[in-house]
């Protein structure tokens, strides 16, 4: 990550002074749901989400989220996601990368994963696109990219607030089973955003880099949205209330960014949902 923030100063000096004294938020970004018609079994609901991890809390959460990895699997590389997580169960038929063997070690690993993630000083913005209703105003548009413009105004108002620094790390593959690219367009979405203010959006001028990419094995901020991001995505696609499912409840419920939390769009429909009247 100092490398990173290093190569931002290289390509910002007429704002190093301020670069060097402002705290550096990293914004790691991943999705639940897709971007397929749901007459092709679509899932009804996108949901993108930003897990924001200030500069000074990175190395530490790193460390715990590896030892994690290191005390059950004796591999710190190994890739915990929550599909992943929720399939190491020894009593579901499922497949997993990270099946466990023993009901007992896969309750303790569980219960170690949401300690973590309570206990981690990170934050949660969700964007959750309701794609039936978007595609009744927008029929030829991702549903993606506009998730993405609220997900970085969300970023930048937080950063504006606080006189600082962000940057974006994302997963450029979309798609649960064949992965496709959308690096490109999202590039220049995020580009344009910096640059200045558009039809739709605010510029978001305290993002102070490009959008970079890393795929999610690679990457333990990137894992760890993907673990966060799921249950928001599932307490909608399945119309529960935000009690119902215990991952939402005991992880990702607690970890929304104040003042900013949860956006859910278009509305038209949001009346109808337990999720807002449970």
């Amino acid at each position: 990550m100092k490398d990173i923030i290093n190569s931002v100063i290289r390509k910002f000096r007429i704002t190093e002074q301020y670069l060097i004294k402002s705290k550096m938020n990293i914004l790691y970004i991943d999705e639940s749901g897709d971007t397929s018609p749901i007459s092709l079994h679509g899932s009804k609901y996108l949901v993108l989400s930003g897990c924001l991890i200030r500069e000074e809390h990175l190395v530490e959460i790193d460390k715990k989220f590896r030892k994690i990895k290191r005390d059950f699997y004796q591999d710190e590389e190994v890739e915990i996601k929550s599909n992943f997580l929720r399939y190491a169960n020894p009593n579901l038929l499922e497949e997993s990368p990270i099946k466990l063997n023993s009901k007992e070690k896969y309750d303790e690993l569980e219960t170690k994963v949401t300690e973590f993630l309570v206990k981690s000083p990170l934050s949660l913005i969700p964007i959750v696109l309701d794609k039936e209703e978007y595609w009744n105003q927008y029929p030829s548009q991702n549903p993606y990219n506009i998730a993405y413009v609220f997900l970085l105004e969300r970023f930048q108002q937080y950063l504006k607030q606080r006189k600082e620094l962000g940057i974006c790390i994302i997963d450029p593959r979309e798609g649960q089973v064949e992965k496709h690219f959308l690096g490109n367009t999202l590039s220049e979405i995020h580009e344009r955003m910096r640059q200045a203010d558009g039809k739709i959006w605010n510029q978001c001028d305290n993002i102070a880099e490009k959008l970079l990419f890393s795929q999610s094995d690679k990457t333990n901020g990137i894992q760890i949205v993907d673990i966060l991001c799921y249950p928001v995505f599932h307490v909608f696609q399945y119309n529960k209330t935000q009690d119902e499912y215990w991952r939402y409840k005991e992880t990702s419920k607690i970890k929304l960014l104040d003042d900013i939390g949860l956006k859910f769009f278009p509305d038209k429909k949001k009346k109808d949902l337990n999720f807002f009247n449970g």
